[in-house]
């Protein structure tokens, strides 16, 4: 009976060192040493040297994130403050956490440990200020270059003054800035759609193309204009033009083969030399097999029928006037059918050609539908042209 009670008793214990402070500051888990500590602490279960874990976990903590704070207060970079700021916001969110149970004293010895704490009350503040001007001062300097035209310098003007935002919210001046950088941040786009095939597409055909090179694109900072906007800021234009398409006579191939093969017809008796029926050890006439080649006619039909479309995307300055790139664009689908039948003896036909007799000729497709299918196709391809030239769109 002892020995059925010692097992989980030795196994509750041992659950409990690993689990101890001690434990987790040797594998240099410091958080979850000053975590267990502190729940000791809390429970009034904490011993001495539970304590003592607790004050070198979080000092070797601190002490750490203390020196590198220091070093970047003593740095004459101007962007030091971001950079202060998620090592100051941690030893504050660490020394917020211990806040409640100090002073802590080691139960037995009665004396208190010594904790390394620093000030942040103004810090913080300060450093959130600093780092809001930074970036206004580095969005103004952006902000120049994008007043001359420069998209790109307004997107980064943009981005600064929003991290400034993000430290200082409701700052009204920084706010006006923000949406001037937005403003000149937009690069516009004029797309037109030219079928010079003057092929017949699918109701909604130019819609749905236009829609599908939009999403691709899909940008923060492009805009695009259907051709019916002047837009007489548009930086580019994209003409997707369909320069030709194609759709071909209903086709059909036949070919005929013969196949052959030797199966049985029926027996006759196997006889001796005078021409009597020979017979088994059992006394049973001897039957001999009889073979007879057939064959059979194999008829194929293979049924065929393509339309293609061929056309391509031209991008355009339109302050310069140069044509940026022209980017070919072609799809094509095909409607394919086989058939088989055959003329003569079944028997005679190969097991692969017998399961082909399953096929039969189908109605060939209309020239509308296989066009639909070929301009769906084209519209895809469009789409995936975009998002591959996605960054020539943008200024």
């Amino acid at each position: 009976m002892k020995l059925h009670y010692t097992f989980p008793i030795l196994l509750v214990l041992l659950l409990g060192a690993c689990s101890s402070p001690q434990r987790f500051y040797e594998k240099g888990k410091y958080t979850k040493a000053v975590e267990e500590a502190l729940e000791l602490v809390r429970k009034g279960k904490a011993e001495d040297a539970d304590i003592r874990t607790l004050e070198l976990a979080f000092n070797q903590m601190n002490t750490r994130d203390i020196s590198q704070l220091e070093k970047l207060l003593n740095s004459p970079s101007p962007d030091r403050w971001e950079e202060i700021l998620p090592v100051a916001d941690r030893i504050d969110e660490r020394q917020e956490w211990i806040k409640p149970y100090l002073p802590i004293t080691l139960p037995n010895a009665g004396t208190t440990v010594s904790l390394r704490l620093y000030p942040l009350r103004d810090l913080i503040p300060q450093a959130r200020v600093k780092a809001a001007e930074r970036r206004v001062v580095l969005g103004e300097q952006a902000l120049d270059l994008a007043e001359q035209g420069n998209k790109q310098a307004a997107r980064e003007a943009y981005s600064h003054f929003t991290k400034s935002l993000a430290y200082r919210p409701g700052d009204g001046p920084t706010r006006s800035l923000q949406d001037r950088a937005e403003s000149l941040s937009y690069s516009y786009m004029r797309l037109l759609v030219d079928n010079q095939a003057r092929a017949f597409l699918p109701g909604g055909y130019r819609i749905q193309l236009e829609s599908t090179f939009s999403e691709s694109v899909d940008h923060r900072w492009l805009r695009i204009m259907p051709d019916n906007d002047p837009c007489k800021d548009c930086d580019l234009e994209t003409i997707i033009v369909l320069l030709d398409v194609d759709v071909s006579p209903d086709g059909i191939e036949e070919r005929k083969r013969r196949e052959r093969n030797s199966v049985e017809d029926g027996f006759r008796y196997a006889l001796d030399k005078n021409g009597n029926v020979m017979k088994d050890t059992s006394g049973n006439d001897i039957k001999i097999t009889v073979y007879k080649e057939v064959w059979a006619d194999v008829f194929e039909t293979r049924q065929f029928k393509a339309a293609r479309l061929e056309g391509m995307m031209e991008v355009r300055d339109l302050r310069s006037g140069k044509i940026l790139r022209r980017i070919p664009v072609a799809a094509e689908t095909q409607f394919r059918a086989e058939s088989v039948w055959f003329q003569g003896d079944k028997r005679a036909l190969d097991p692969q050609t017998v399961k082909q007799l399953k096929n039969h000729p189908v109605p060939y497709p209309s020239e509308q539908n296989i066009l639909t299918d070929a301009a769906d196709l084209f519209r895809q391809e469009v789409g995936r042209q975009a998002r591959e030239n996605r960054k020539l769109f943008l200024f």
